[in-house]
């Protein structure tokens, strides 16, 4: 494998369209509003938020090094959990994941930056919480991740923050309808996490990471996962009725012909093993599902 392409693949692109679809939201949420749709912002939009993704993958996979995660990792399933395991397999050196983190998220924030200067100066401080929260979420001393902090930082990091991120950048400002857009996007990609939780269970209380799956433990906290899908549909239908959301957004409840075989395949299969991997792929069919039909709502 040449070096280029083991760089490429350490930031686990496979991932990178959860980060897309909250873009698309964001943006087709300001084209509802205004009517106005800006190509070359969206496009840099898209560049930094997925530099962000990319840089916080590979930090996650250096910090989780650290700390001993995916090192004591050996229930994972590959590629959704366990990190990209690049570091154990001798591909990169710890030193080197962690300048590429570095560089991605430098990298992320000059765009930002100039997207900033360009629209308005408040997409400063939604990206200076992210980057924080994001680099923290698994970093020390703050490790969000281990004080079961981490799924409500991805939540808000991939989902509200990014939905109002692309819409700031589209009309200069944020809305109570993109924020209410943004709501199913967090709950679904924490619930990609949550599940994702699972099969490394052993190896992240070994390691002192103290998610919640790790705190309520597998029996018990296979239940997160109903409220965790039942926040998204709710928050659908709360903006409906506070005509926040197009009656058209009631399209994103079909998502609930993926969400709900996670929902069930997590409750059979909690303790892990690859019993599991439908399940974790129906929640990401989920989330992107809702995310396509949040915005094709808002096109229509």
């Amino acid at each position: 494998m040449n070096r280029a392409k083991i760089l490429f693949l350490s930031t686990r692109p496979q991932f990178f369209p959860a980060i897309v679809v909250a873009v698309m939201v964001g943006a087709s949420e300001a084209w509802r509003e205004t009517r106005a749709f800006h190509w070359r912002p969206f496009l840099l939009t898209l560049l930094a938020a997925v530099l962000y993704h990319a840089g916080m993958n590979v930090a996650n996979d250096y910090f989780d090094f650290l700390n001993g995660a995916d090192n004591a990792s050996s229930s994972g399933l590959p590629p959704f959990t366990g990190g990209s395991r690049f570091i154990q397999n001798g591909l990169m050196t710890p030193g080197g994941t962690l300048g590429l983190a570095i560089f991605l998220l430098l990298a992320g924030s000059a765009v930002g930056v100039y997207l900033a200067l360009e629209s308005s100066r408040l997409l400063l401080l939604i990206g200076f919480i992210g980057l924080f929260t994001g680099f923290f979420y698994s970093a020390p001393p703050l490790f969000f991740a281990g004080r079961g902090l981490g799924e409500v930082i991805v939540g808000a990091d991939f989902g509200a923050l990014t939905v109002l991120g692309a819409h700031l950048v589209q009309t200069g400002t944020v809305s109570l309808p993109a924020f209410m857009a943004s709501l199913p996007m967090s709950f679904f990609i924490a619930g990609i996490l949550y599940i994702n939780e699972f099969p490394d269970f052993e190896a992240d209380r070994a390691a002192g990471k103290r998610n919640l799956v790790v705190r309520l433990g597998p029996q018990r906290g296979r239940y997160a996962i109903i409220f965790i899908v039942s926040g998204a549909y709710l928050s659908i239908i709360a903006g409906v009725a506070v005509r926040a959301l197009p009656p058209t957004s009631l399209l994103a409840l079909l998502s609930v012909f993926f969400s709900a075989p996670a929902v069930a395949g997590l409750m059979k299969n909690h303790e892990g093993g690859k019993a599991l991997v439908p399940a974790i792929k129906s929640i990401i069919l989920a989330h992107l599902s809702t995310g396509l039909l949040l915005t094709a709502s808002n096109l229509l």
